[in-house]
């Protein structure tokens, strides 16, 4: 049986997946003012961030479910079925698109919410297809992905809050403070949402505090492939790795344009999953 792997552009893929023959992305679209582009076709990260920085208005969306049915009618004719992984369902309706657009073109479909996003969601695809491709029944794969998800860990603080006041994920008020108080909120993904788990007054106090969490899971052994992200500060991801040393391996990775167009540039934060006991 012949698969086809399909996820979204949200993803962060593993080295190890990059020249997959059988990997399909589907590219969510960043919006300038009220014209869409291809999210990694039609435009590129730095672009993007640069977009914000000169205060024009970026928003998202999802890919439409015709996006889908086209690439399932096109795969339909070389696989016998895909396996698809995409952003949490709680902050995107890629997921619920692909599936849709899968019933639509009458493509066998197995899809996976990730809970997650980026390179924490690349690492989960390589283990999906890891297995797959050494024989692992479905029905396994599957239960042991809904398992895998609760590994998620991902965290990031911000810079300032005014891309997600222009996104309308915080009042234009509580903008306007946070910023003048220099108040920082250290974000973490739980069960596929992005949600506060602490304050922290200025950005340089925001950034020990990441970078003691994952001090710590390394040191302890919970992390041992890690992505470094970054809105557009590539120069504070290198220090970070500089000082962590090289005892796991460390990427960096700028910050997928999808969630850059909310977090804004100067954010930073670290994605990986929870070692397999």
């Amino acid at each position: 049986m012949k698969i086809a792997y399909i996820t979204d552009s949200t993803i962060v893929l593993p080295d190890a997946l990059a020249q997959h023959p059988d990997i399909h992305i589907v590219p969510l679209y960043v919006v300038k003012g009220d014209q869409p582009y291809k999210d990694g076709i039609e435009v590129d990260a730095k672009t993007v961030y640069e977009w914000i920085d000169a205060g024009e208005r970026v928003s998202t969306s999802q890919p439409a479910i015709g996006d889908f049915v086209t690439l399932y009618e096109k795969l339909k004719e070389e696989y016998d079925m895909g396996i698809a992984i995409h952003l949490s369902s709680d902050l995107s309706g890629t997921y619920s698109a692909s599936v849709q657009g899968a019933e639509i073109a009458e493509f066998k479909l197995l899809a996976f919410d990730s809970r997650a996003g980026i390179y924490t969601m690349g690492l989960m695809f390589e283990e999906l297809i890891e297995r797959v491709e050494r024989g692992d029944a479905l029905e396994d794969v599957e239960a042991y992905m809904k398992k895998r998800v609760e590994d998620v860990r991902i965290e990031l603080t911000l810079q300032n809050l005014t891309q997600m006041q222009k996104g309308g994920r915080i009042s234009k008020s509580k903008a306007l403070i946070g910023n003048m108080l220099q108040l920082k909120p250290v974000l973490r993904f739980e069960e596929g949402l992005i949600v506060p788990y602490q304050t922290v007054r200025t950005y340089k106090k925001a950034q020990a505090h990441l970078f003691e969490v994952l001090r710590a899971a390394i040191e302890s052994g919970e992390c041992q492939d890690v992505s470094i992200f970054h809105g557009n500060v590539p120069e504070l991801a290198e220090e970070w790795k500089k000082q962590l040393g090289d005892t796991i391996p460390i990427r960096i990775d700028t910050l997928a344009p999808l969630l850059g167009a909310h977090t804004g540039s100067g954010s930073i934060g670290i994605s990986y999953l929870k070692a397999k006991s």
